[in-house]
């Protein structure tokens, strides 16, 4: 039997019936909803996330779903769900400053949101590696945000040789006055400086896995095994999960007449293996190398790549040992990654 076909007026009752149940299943969806009010995104996990209310108290709340991917330090309007002490995220405040990576598909990863400080954390052992030192630098200055170079593990240079190896190898950032801390959490080394540097600030440590950042964050945060218990507890997720970015209030510091004050939040992002800032031109990408500055423009060529083309003042630079061979040589990679990542969108847009 053939199906009957609805007259036009049959079809504008079904909308109109359809439509009027939406309603009504809404205004019961937020009948348990308290006020909206203003939160802090502590961490995210799968599709919830940990928000924290003006008074420090947290709440696990599910995320409308037009708000999309939602991260540490995130600024957000929430309301209570009073039936089930949980909560709904109904909006999100402008963003400022926040960070990513590349994820996979070539989709981008969000690390961190509303970020004023960026610390890089490397460590003597197993290595440092100057090409991502230039990948954060690179993403600090697209940010326009500060960022120093914490040397972690510095307990564990045993001899004055060992000294004079790292301070080779960071020896271009301190020409680029780019604020470099010898740490420990062994001798307790730079971690006053640290607190001084985010004081009253957003900031985020990144760096490689195995550089230490949790056990620096531990001596920072000194009663952090109960946080992470307290989280552990909220999310449902294990206490050593680092998949995801984790929000954390630095403790109060004493200041005159034995006041209290607070110094900032900190945000632990999970370690990569592999960094990669926001793709970009040729000449945005030479402006975020001060120490090319004073060689830009002298090359024969208007649109030299510094790679093959002859007479090039920034590859004269590199043999006169006037710009290290380490920053040349992540300024090539970069390039290069661009390049193709340019390429394989052009391709997948045809």
């Amino acid at each position: 039997m053939a199906k009957r076909k609805l007259t036009h007026q049959q079809k504008r009752r079904v909308l109109e019936k359809k439509s009027t149940q939406k309603s009504s299943q809404a205004n019961n969806d937020n009948s348990s909803l308290g006020e909206e009010q203003p939160g802090l995104v502590i961490t995210s996990f799968g599709k919830r996330v940990l928000v924290e209310n003006s008074k420090g108290d947290q709440y696990t709340c599910a995320i409308r779903q037009h708000l999309g991917k939602l991260v540490a330090g995130d600024q957000v309007i929430w309301q209570t769900d009073i039936e089930e002490n949980k909560g709904v995220v109904v909006r999100v405040l402008p963003r400022t400053h926040e960070l990513s990576r590349p994820g996979f598909r070539g989709q981008t990863r969000m690390i961190a949101a509303n970020i004023d400080f960026i610390g890089i954390v490397m460590p003597v052992v197993p290595g440092i590696h100057p090409d991502m030192i230039d990948r954060y630098l690179v993403a600090a200055q697209q940010l326009d945000i500060p960022a120093i170079i914490i040397i972690n593990k510095v307990d564990l240079l045993e001899s004055e040789d060992d000294w004079e190896a790292i301070a080779e190898l960071l020896e271009p950032y301190d020409a680029m006055d780019i604020e470099l801390i010898p740490a420990s959490t062994v001798s307790q080394e730079g971690l006053q400086t640290l607190q001084d540097f985010m004081a009253d600030k957003n900031s985020v440590f990144v760096g490689p896995s195995g550089a230490g950042k949790s056990s620096l964050i531990n001596a920072l945060i000194p009663d952090l095994e109960i946080r992470v218990g307290q989280l552990s507890e909220a999310t449902g997720l294990g206490k050593h999960t680092t998949t995801n970015s984790i929000l954390y209030h630095l403790p109060q510091a004493n200041v005159e007449q034995d006041q209290l004050r607070s110094t900032g939040n900190l945000i632990d992002s999970p370690g990569v293996r592999q960094f990669s800032p926001a793709p970009c031109e040729l000449a945005e990408l030479e402006s975020y190398y001060p120490d090319f500055a004073p060689f830009l423009g002298q090359c024969k060529y208007n649109n030299c790549t510094h790679s093959i083309e002859p007479n090039c003042a920034i590859k004269q630079a590199v043999e006169n040992d006037e710009i290290a061979l380490s920053r040349y040589q992540s300024f090539q990679r970069l390039l290069e990654e661009f390049k193709t990542a340019e390429n394989e969108a052009n391709s997948f847009n045809a």
